[in-house]
C-alpha cells in the first residue's frame, strides 16, 4: 500500500473510531499522531491536497486511480460535509488533526479551517428566506424530482444529489421545529411519488432524532427514506397516475415495486444497505403481513423499515389523492394508533406522536 493509499486508510478509521466513540478516546489519538507522522512524508512543497471532483478524488493534481472501501468511504464523508478540498500544510498538530476529524465524524458539527488544515466546503444552498421552510424544502424537493425522473435499468443513480437533499432535509429541520410546516406540496398527480419520498425522508430523520440517533445512521435513514419508494419508477406511468381504483392485476404489479426498488438499489455501490432493506420492506407490516410476503421464512420487518412505515402510512394520509381527501394530523393519529401492533410498532407511533405533540404540532 502506497503512503498516499495508507494515509487515507488511517484517517477513514480515525473517522470511524470517532463516530463510534468520542474525539477524546486513545484509538482516535493514536490515529491522529500516525497521520501527523504520515504527512511529513507526503508534503510537496510544504503541503498537499486531497480534492473531491464529482466522482473523482484527486491528490494534489493527480487523479487517485485504485477503488476501494477506504477511498469511497472518504468520498462519502466528504459529500455529507460539502467538503470540497482539504489541504494539510507543514506543521499541522496532532490536536488539529483530533478537530478535523471529530468535525467529520459529527453530522451536526461544522468543518472549520484551522492554521494547517484548510477546508473548502460547498454550502447547501438556500435561496429562499431563512424562516421560509416550505420554500426550503420545495428546492430540495426540486433535486429529488431530477433523480427520479432519471432513475432507469440502464442509468446509475446520482447519488451525490441524492446526499446532496439529504443535508438540505437536516438543515430544514434545524431551522423549523414544527415537522407538519416541513411539507412539499403535491402540485399534480404525477409528482406524487417524488414529494412523498421527501415528505417521507424528512419525517423519518425527525424520528430518528426523537429517538437520539444521531451520526451516520441518521444520515442514512434519511437516503433510506427518500429512496425508499425508488421501484415505483418500474411501475406503468398509467398505474402510478390512475385517478381511480386498481384492477387486481394492476395492483399485482404495484405491489411488485418494493421488489424492483432493492434490486435495483442493491446494484448501485453508493447506496446504503439500509436503503436497500427499506426498499424491500416499506410495505411489510410489524405483525409479519404485508408485502412482500416473507412470513414463511420467518423474516421480521427491520426497526428503521418500522421507522419509514410510521412515516409513510402518516404522510400517505395526509396528502390529498385522486381518490380521497386528505385527512387531518387528529385523524390520522387515531388511525395510526387503531392499527398499532399490526401494521406499525407501537413503540414507535407512541413516541412519534409525543415527538409531534412536545414540538406543538398537534
Amino acid at each position: 500500500m502506497s503512503e498516499r493509499s495508507t494515509f487515507i486508510a488511517t484517517l477513514v478509521t480515525a473517522i470511524s473510531d470517532c463516530s463510534l466513540y468520542t474525539a477524546h478516546h486513545p484509538a482516535v489519538k493514536e490515529l491522529s499522531r500516525k497521520l501527523r507522522d504520515l504527512a511529513g512524508e507526503l508534503f510537496d512543497n510544504d503541503a498537499f491536497s486531497i480534492t473531491l471532483l464529482g466522482g473523482n478524488m484527486l491528490f494534489n493534481d493527480t487523479t487517485i486511480g485504485e477503488e476501494g472501501l477506504y477511498l469511497d468511504t472518504l468520498k462519502k464523508k466528504m459529500r455529507k460535509k460539502g467538503i470540497e478540498k482539504i489541504i494539510i500544510k507543514n506543521g499541522v498538530s496532532v490536536d488539529e488533526i483530533i478537530r478535523f476529524i471529530s468535525s467529520i465524524a459529527s453530522i451536526e458539527e461544522t468543518c472549520v479551517s484551522s492554521d494547517h488544515i484548510l477546508v473548502g466546503t460547498v454550502q447547501v444552498r438556500l435561496k429562499a428566506s431563512e424562516n421560509d421552510a416550505a420554500s426550503l424544502m420545495d428546492e430540495n424537493f426540486s433535486t429529488v424530482r431530477e433523480v427520479y425522473q432519471e432513475v432507469s435499468r440502464f442509468k446509475k443513480l446520482d447519488m451525490v444529489s441524492v446526499e446532496n437533499a439529504v443535508l438540505g432535509f437536516i438543515t430544514v429541520l434545524k431551522r423549523e421545529a414544527n415537522i407538519l410546516r416541513i411539507k412539499s406540496q403535491v402540485k399534480s398527480y404525477s409528482e406524487y411519488t417524488y414529494v412523498h419520498a421527501s415528505n417521507v425522508s424528512v419525517l423519518s430523520v425527525f424520528q430518528a432524532e426523537s429517538l437520539g440517533l444521531k451520526g451516520d445512521i441518521l444520515y442514512e435513514i434519511g437516503i433510506a427514506g427518500l429512496l425508499h419508494d425508488v421501484g415505483k419508477m418500474f411501475v406503468s406511468k398509467d398505474i402510478l397516475d390512475k385517478d381511480s381504483g386498481l384492477s387486481h392485476s394492476e395492483w399485482d404489479l404495484m405491489k411488485r415495486h418494493p421488489i424492483y426498488g432493492a434490486t435495483y438499489l442493491s446494484t448501485l455501490k453508493d447506496a446504503p444497505k439500509l436503503a436497500v432493506v427499506a426498499a424491500f420492506e416499506h410495505h411489510m407490516k410489524f405483525d409479519g403481513s404485508g408485502y412482500p410476503d416473507t412470513r414463511k421464512r420467518g423474516k421480521k420487518q427491520h426497526v428503521v423499515s418500522q421507522i419509514l412505515a410510521v412515516a409513510d402510512f402518516f404522510d400517505a394520509l395526509r396528502t390529498e389523492r385522486p381518490y380521497r381527501n386528505a385527512l387531518g394530523i387528529a385523524t390520522i393519529i387515531k388511525l395510526m394508533k387503531d392499527v398499532s401492533g399490526k401494521d406499525l410498532n407501537p413503540f414507535l407511533v407512541d413516541s412519534f406522536v409525543t415527538s409531534l405533540k412536545r414540538i406543538g404540532a398537534v
